[in-house]
């Protein structure tokens, strides 16, 4: 398990022979914002940086006080509210057409209220849009311009920072409540809770799709672990008190977006994680992972923890259910 020292060493090596077009989702807070910051500062803000989220002030306070010399290279923000997927959709044309690859695809935005398990505008389950469908979307969407990257022979790498490595085959995923709006959504923790965990599971199977149809890229589902953002415990009813205590106490328990950034990035950077489907704890280091030599089509096995016949620690999909999701996803996500 690399040190933060180990971490940072790492991370100062990375200096490719190109400018690289890094797209971060999430990006003007938290852990995302930790992670646009210590990118720019390894490459002195030699790269192309496009930040989405909502908040524009806050974009353009950390685009201020990124590195870039004689303003040479371009940093930027486009708005997107990723709850909703024609936002999604509609923010992926305007990358399109203002680059024509994509060296790092990095997804960091989330949603965790315990207290507001809603459903969007367009009918989804709200933690799963903020959680996973967007995810979904951005890499369909954007998958062309990462192989382009592919073809130069440059980075071609797709990360998403959730909860990687959660997975078991004690928790199959459920296949007749896909989206979780199929079974009654009864008890607000319950549902709530029932969408972060499918999440996980979901994100797993989705980068399982796309590494075994994609074998040149890499793709990276890592956990962020416990970190001081504005993330905050959302309990309402009886339990509101609750809330207050957890939000006292754990920050005493959490590291810092900046110390978790240097890890996201030290898995992020790593040379040898250059292809293949890589599910990482929290300071990087891959719990399983699996390369593939070339395009696999998944079959009907429904053993959790396997893919392609290898079982994998922490992975929290099927072949089978690899397929399922994929196809609800194409389905409920489509304009």
């Amino acid at each position: 398990m690399p040190s933060l020292a180990d971490a940072k060493a790492a991370n100062a090596f990375f200096s490719p022979s190109y400018t690289p077009v890094a797209v971060f989702v999430g990006a003007t807070s938290g852990v995302g914002q930790g992670m646009v910051e210590a990118f720019a500062r390894y490459l002195t803000g030699r790269a192309h940086i496009i930040i989405i989220g909502r908040n524009e002030h806050a974009a353009a306070d950390i685009i201020g006080r990124l590195p870039n010399p004689e303003n040479e290279y371009t940093h930027e923000f486009i708005p997107c509210d990723v709850s909703v997927m024609a936002n999604v959709r509609a923010v992926c044309k305007v990358i399109r057409d203002k680059v024509e690859r994509v060296n790092f695809l990095v997804m960091t935005a989330a949603y965790s209220s315990m207290a507001h398990p809603a459903i969007t505008s367009e009918g989804l389950d709200l933690h799963l849009a903020m959680r996973y469908y967007y995810r979904f979307v951005f890499i369909q969407e954007l998958l062309p311009l990462v192989k382009k990257a592919q073809s130069l022979g440059e980075d071609a790498k797709v990360m998403s920072v959730l909860g990687a490595g959660r997975g078991s085959p004690k928790r199959p995923i459920d296949l007749d409540n896909l989206g979780n709006t199929v079974k009654p959504r009864t008890g607000t923790i319950g549902v709530s809770f029932r969408s972060m965990t499918m999440s996980s599971n979901y994100t797993d199977a989705m980068l399982a799709h796309f590494a075994t149809r994609n074998p040149s890229i890499a793709f990276t589902h890592i956990l962020p672990g416990a970190v001081r953002t504005t993330f905050r415990v959302d309990l309402d009813g009886f339990l509101t008190p609750l809330s207050w205590i957890l939000n006292l106490l754990l920050p005493l328990f959490c590291v810092s977006k900046e110390v978790c950034a240097e890890h996201m990035l030290h898995a992020l950077f790593a040379p040898d994680r250059d292809r293949g489907l890589f599910l990482c704890n929290n300071l990087g280091d891959p719990v399983s992972s699996i390369v593939f030599e070339s395009e696999v089509e998944l079959g009907e096995n429904d053993e959790t923890s396997v893919l392609n016949g290898v079982p994998m620690l922490g992975y929290g999909a099927s072949d089978l259910g690899v397929r399922r999701i994929v196809e609800h996803s194409v389905a409920v996500t489509a304009a």
